[in-house]
């Protein structure tokens, strides 16, 4: 027989300890028949949150839910139009992948650890093809209730820009690399992108802070951060050329953004002109987010000798398919070398110091720059000299003659005359109008207008100098004896002569001359 002695021993439990091994138990039991009533991540449960999310219908290719760790796959995500489901889906999502804890579903707002979107397109239309009605909140989740998400990953997704005309290509943004932190209702997000342009072309990396979102007043959600934008193809906007370098930071609402940098350009070219030159850019700028106008206070280009200070906007005008670049400019001290140099072959055909300031207009349009460009232009041009030496020579030998130096004198003491030029320019269609201008070398005082062709680089100017000179002394040979003889129908004034005069010509090699077509007899008078 076994006494009592001989009986196994039994290891006492503390109460304590299987009491709370009991509310655990129940905890767990309890979590499971939640978690089984109320599973998240059901496709039904999936297409309602992306639905609430997106204020459209959304519909699931396959769906396959996981538990260790709870979540899901989705693929062949679908959000279809309102009037339309039929056509096209707004955005489309090859692979969408949800991952949570048990503790992340069990709080309050109900937070996800991971979601991947795979392979985005969204579809932005034009205005005009805008449909109404759809809210997009962005924070709702299941049943109406908040959702946190930790991190967010889209890389690959594609935003199209629909233009207002269909037959216009549409315009790509290509979201290389996106990541998000701490998404979620009230919150402001981390960001940061890597995105492939295509207006013009270039890779743009940019990171900060977005949020929260404001789904009643989008313009008023506030967006932070640094950015910088590499590889920029100006050649994309024709007639023009270079690779830009951009970089800068902004702050503010989406409407009102606030932002300032720099851009550098290597190699800037216009078309129609075989230079190159290395432009430098610093710019302060507001930025309405939500329609994409620009407005410039100001940008201040530099190259060469020359600086150029523009303040304006860049925005859409009326109906009118793209936007203008409207700008006041001013050159408040610079070089007209420096500014030829950016339309012409060969070198400049004046050097000199300018200030100039007006109005410059850059329409949208498949036209050449040079085509479509509109400026009005007040300028002032002082010590200014033509490069070409047939051009000079003329002007040098009407002022030494002016002065009184005779042919031999001025054969003898050969000098550049520099020249005091004003007036107003006008450009259009391609062509330069001068107007109100007029000329000044030592001794004679002229006034002028004319054309300037930029695209066949023609000039065409006329005008009416006076001086106190002989003009025969001013040329030689059979050009003298002719100028002799019609010196007398010039109309004279205190012993100044009023003669019309000419520069015509290709553009560096332009001749000066009298103006034999105009009126000589109204001049006599």
């Amino acid at each position: 027989m076994f006494t009592q002695r001989d009986a196994p021993k039994r290891h006492n439990v503390p109460r304590w300890l299987l009491f709370a091994g009991a509310i655990f138990l129940a905890v767990i039991a309890t979590g499971a028949t939640l978690l089984a009533i109320h599973w998240p991540f059901t496709r039904q449960a999936v297409i309602q949150a992306l639905e609430q999310a997106s204020g459209r219908q959304v519909e699931i290719r396959t769906f396959v839910d996981t538990y260790f760790p709870p979540g899901c796959t989705a693929e062949g995500v679908r959000f279809l139009r309102h009037k339309h489901p039929e056509a096209q889906p707004i955005v489309t999502i090859e692979k969408l992948v949800i991952r949570a804890s048990l503790v992340g579903l069990a709080g309050s707002p109900t937070r996800l650890s991971d979601v991947r979107v795979v392979g985005m397109h969204m579809i932005v239309p034009p205005k005009s093809a805008r449909e109404e009605g759809a809210s997009v909140p962005l924070n709702s989740g299941p049943g109406g209730q908040s959702l946190a998400i930790s991190h967010i990953v889209a890389d690959g997704a594609v935003l199209e820009f629909i233009r207002e005309n269909p037959k216009d290509k549409p315009y790509l943004l290509k979201i290389d690399q996106l990541g998000l932190t701490d998404v979620g209702p009230g919150t402001r997000m981390s960001y940061r992108a890597t995105l492939s342009n295509t207006e013009p072309p270039g890779t743009i990396r940019a990171e900060g802070k977005f949020g929260p979102w404001n789904p009643s007043d989008v313009g008023a959600t506030v967006v932070s951060g640094t950015y910088t934008y590499d590889d920029i193809d100006l050649g994309f906007f024709g007639s023009i050329g270079g690779k830009g370098r951009a970089k800068g930071q902004f702050s503010g609402p989406l409407a009102r953004i606030e932002t300032r940098g720099s851009l550098e350009v290597a190699g800037f070219r216009v078309d129609g002109s075989d230079h190159d030159v290395q432009l430098a850019t610093t710019f302060q700028a507001t930025v309405d987010g939500t329609h994409g106008d620009v407005t410039l206070n100001p940008a201040v280009a530099r190259f060469r000798h020359t600086q150029i200070e523009a303040r304006g906007r860049i925005a859409a005008q009326g109906s009118q398919p793209g936007k203008t670049a409207s700008f006041d400019i001013a050159v408040q001290q610079g070089r007209v070398d420096d500014l030829l140099y950016l339309f012409t072959r060969g070198q400049p055909g004046m050097s000199g110091d300018v200030a100039a300031q007006g109005k410059f207009l850059w329409p949208p349009g498949p036209r050449k720059f040079l085509e479509k460009i509109r400026m009005d232009l007040v300028f002032g041009m002082n010590q200014s000299r033509f490069t070409s030496l047939a051009t000079q020579n003329g002007i040098d030998r009407i002022s030494e003659s002016a002065q009184g130096e005779d042919r031999k004198e001025q054969d003898g003491n050969p000098g550049t005359v520099l020249a005091v030029t004003h007036g107003n320019i006008g450009v259009s269609g391609g062509v330069a109008a001068i107007s109100h201008g007029s000329f000044a070398v030592p001794g004679v005082d002229a006034t002028l207008h004319g054309t300037y062709n930029l695209l066949n680089r023609r000039v065409d100017l006329h005008g009416t100098l006076k001086t106190r000179g002989s003009l025969s002394d001013a040329t030689s040979g059979v050009k003298a004896v002719v100028l002799k003889a019609v010196t007398p129908l010039f109309r004279k004034e205190k012993s100044v002569r009023m003669v019309p005069f000419q520069i015509t010509g290709a553009y560096g090699n332009a001749a000066v001359g009298i103006d034999w077509k105009k009126d000589l007899s109204r001049l006599s008078k």
